[in-house]
Order: C-alpha cells, then sequence, then structure tokens
C-alpha cells in the first residue's frame, strides 16, 4: 500500500485540460525519464460499425499509419526511425487508439505526425490492400485456433446479431475481403476531438507541450457530432446453450463456460472484479487452475476473464484440455464455480486478492506508459485523478459476504453457454 501512496503524485498532479474543440489533454512531467509516451484515443470502435462491416474500425486503425495528406508510410517509418522514435495505431471495440515514443526534444515532431494520421489519412489503395493481405493471413490462421473459435461462438450465443458484442473486433474473412477503402474513409469521418483523449508523460514541459497540441490539434473541428455509443439491449439466458466445434488436425480442445457479465461502471465492479481474480486469475489460474488443472489434472491451463468495458462483455471461464476430458472438465468447471457461489473466498484468497491487485497498479505506474495508459482510463470511466489514492481502499473494503453476493448475481450453474473446441465434436 506504501507503494501505491507513493506514486498517487504520478496521478494527482497530472494537469488536465480541455481544449477549445473538445480534446482532453492529460500531461504528467516525469524528469527522470529523457524518453516521452503519448498514448491516446479516439471513442469510436466496432460498436460503430454494422454486423456486415465487421473488421472496419480495427482495420480503419491500422491503416491510418499508411498515409497522410503530408507524408507516405515510408516517410513516417524512415523519420521517426531516424530519430529513434516510433509511432502506431490500431482501431478497437470502443475506440481506436494510437501511440507515439520519442525523446522529448522530438516531441513536437511525434505529435505533428499523430495529428496528421488522426486528421488526415489518405487510405493509399496499394497499402490499403497489403495491409488487408495481412489482416486476411492473421485471420487464416484464427480460423484454425481452438480458443479464438470458442471465443466468437460463445459470442454469437451470448448477444444477438445486431449486438456489437456478438462477434470478435477483427472481423471475418468474408467480411475484411469486402471492405472498401471508400468505406474506411467514412468511418473514420466519425473521428471527432470531443471524443478524443491524448495522454503525455515523461520529462516534458505541460504549457510547450500545449501549445504544440493547440499547434497541431487546435484547427480540428468537424462540422458533425460525435456519434453516440448506445449498445441495443440483451436477453438474459434461458437455460444451457451448448455448441462442440470440430476442428480437424488439433489434439488439444479449448472449452468456455460463458455468462452476461458487467460494464466497469457498473457498482457491483470492484466485487466483481475481486471476485474473478480469485476464481481463475491469481497464481495459475486462481481456484478454477488449483483444482480443475492442478489437483485433477483436467487441463493444461484455465481460469476465467472478465470482460468488463463501457459494455457489460462476458465473464467467462476458460480451459485448455485433452479431448477425452471435456465433459468432465465441463462438470468439473461447473463444480468450482457453484461452490464459489456457495461458500466464497477463503480469507487466505481474500488477503492474497488484496495484495495483487493493490501491488500490481503500483507495477503499472513503474513506467511512462503505465502511467499514461492508466491515465487514460481514469479519462474513460469519469474515475477522477485521486483515483489511485482511492484504489487501495475500494479494493480492501471487498469482503467474503460481497463476493458471494456478486457470483451468486452473475455465475450462474443454470443459465450460461459453454464451448468446445478441437480435433472432433461431441
Amino acid at each position: 500500500m506504501t507503494a501505491i501512496y507513493g506514486r498517487t503524485a504520478t496521478i494527482e498532479t497530472a494537469i488536465r485540460h480541455v481544449m477549445p474543440n473538445g480534446m482532453v489533454a492529460l500531461l504528467q512531467r516525469n524528469p527522470s525519464s529523457p524518453i516521452v509516451t503519448v498514448r491516446g484515443e479516439v471513442r469510436v470502435g466496432a460498436v460503430h460499425e454494422s454486423a456486415e462491416q465487421n473488421g472496419l474500425a480495427v482495420f480503419t486503425g491500422a491503416a491510418l499509419i499508411r498515409g497522410t495528406q503530408s507524408r507516405t508510410f515510408q516517410q513516417i517509418v524512415a523519420e521517426t526511425e531516424a530519430l529513434g522514435a516510433s509511432v502506431n495505431a490500431g482501431g478497437g471495440l470502443h475506440s481506436s487508439g494510437f501511440a507515439g515514443r520519442a525523446l522529448a526534444e522530438d516531441l513536437g515532431l511525434i505529435l505533428e505526425i499523430l495529428a496528421e494520421m488522426i486528421q488526415r489519412p489518405t487510405f493509399p489503395a496499394h497499402e490499403v490492400e497489403r495491409l488487408r493481405n495481412q489482416f486476411l493471413m492473421g485471420l487464416r490462421e484464427s480460423e484454425q485456433e481452438t480458443r479464438t473459435q470458442a471465443s466468437r461462438a460463445a459470442r454469437a450465443m451470448l448477444f444477438p446479431p445486431k449486438h456489437p458484442y456478438s462477434r470478435l473486433s477483427s472481423g471475418t474473412i468474408q467480411t475484411v475481403q469486402a471492405l472498401r477503402r471508400e468505406d474506411m474513409i467514412a468511418f473514420h469521418a466519425l473521428y471527432h476531438p470531443r471524443v478524443m483523449t491524448i495522454a503525455i508523460v515523461g520529462d516534458i514541459d505541460p504549457p510547450q507541450v500545449l501549445a504544440a497540441l493547440e499547434r497541431v490539434f487546435g484547427g480540428w473541428e468537424p462540422l458533425h457530432t460525435p456519434p453516440e455509443q448506445t449498445l441495443p439491449p440483451v436477453p438474459p439466458l434461458a437455460g444451457v446453450q451448448r455448441r462442440d466445434l470440430a476442428l480437424p488436425g488439433k489434439v488439444q480442445s479449448d472449452l468456455l463456460y460463458a455468462v452476461h457479465g458487467l460494464s466497469r461502471t457498473n457498482p457491483d465492479f470492484y466485487a466483481a472484479n475481486v471476485a474473478n481474480m480469485i476464481l481463475g486469475r491469481l497464481g495459475m489460474g486462481g481456484r478454477l487452475g488449483d483444482n480443475v488443472r492442478e489437483r485433477q489434472g483436467l487441463a493444461y491451463s484455465c481460469g476465467s476473464s472478465l470482460d468488463a468495458d463501457l459494455g457489460a462483455g462476458p465473464w467467462a471461464a476458460l480451459a485448455g484440455i485433452n479431448p477425452a476430458n471435456v465433459e468432465r472438465a465441463i462438470a468439473a468447471i461447473l463444480h468450482e464455480i457453484s461452490e464459489f457461489c456457495t461458500q466464497g473466498p477463503t480469507p487466505e484468497e481474500l488477503s492474497d486478492a488484496h495484495d495483487y491487485m493493490t501491488g500490481s497498479l503500483a507495477l503499472g505506474l513503474e513506467t511512462n506508459d503505465g502511467i499514461a495508459g492508466t491515465l487514460l482510463g481514469i479519462e474513460r470511466y469519469g474515475l477522477g485523478l485521486d483515483y489511485i489514492a482511492r484504489y487501495p481502499g475500494i479494493i480492501r473494503s471487498i469482503d467474503a459476504e460481497q463476493i458471494i453476493a456478486v457470483a451468486r448475481k452473475y455465475l450462474s450453474t443454470e443459465n450460461y453457454v459453454v464451448v468446445s473446441a478441437g480435433p472432433s465434436a461431441r
């Protein structure tokens, strides 16, 4: 805890500045580091694409670096590499992100290049096709990945077809093949400074950086309003839904149990996060790893994940198993979840989770990149710059009764989806 409180200054003393066009800048001076990290996001992502254009947000974000009105892709690479610097960008589910890294004296150039990428990309046809080929290669590989296919199937079962969570934001071979340059231009037009945040951390002079940001981003004032992020309703699960996927040539199966989780801003989030840590994250996979993997020997790996963002994603248990153990592993996972909902954590499990979660946050503030990422998260979820100081108290206030209550509320052993993907179907 002392370690965290000793680093609260790296967040609480950050400068939050809202530019006239609505863009938010978060600046933290770290004089001990000559390297400056830039991280940012525009809250436009796969939630704004149609099912027919699945992958458009990710594809568009990845193409931002492929050429601007002032620089070709090759020029961007040459200029940054000559300085030992870097820039990159990419799309995601709720936002499209970008980043840069450079010595403090080169920050101005990095901001200039990033501003061009965000505001004035050209999506050159030949670069788009090269990028498409790279995407398609990755998607073909993912078609043979048992865990990816299990996740894809589980999402389709958890969420209705029109819901963006019903699919992976990477898209499919069919949808990415069909994307046109005109689609990317139209999607990029949704970008807006009022839903953009940029975090800059390093040996900087904040007034100079704010002046530089005003110079390269201040003139960006789109005529349209930023798009909303409204997710369609999700009907509750009724009973058990199961799917078994056959992937020829595989020797291992991946098993996935999933239910509807909760959003990051849900009041239950912190209790659910601690519960998930105990159930399937601590050590070699928490309680699931200890019992299903270590004691029963039913899995090569076993754990859980909680996908809590601006919307409620899946709360899942995952296991890599011998195909012969599918039925036994399902039964073992359901048993552990049932026991967890009934008995809750032991005092030792709860203490370990508290210590790990507060300690890992402190480790995340050791680097400029970690500080910048934390600042972005604080802004995204409206947590306030005093969040780091409050966080240990929030986590340590979560007790066994709260964990039992949240587990019973969300982790059903009667209404859930289960998917296996491996060498043969059931």
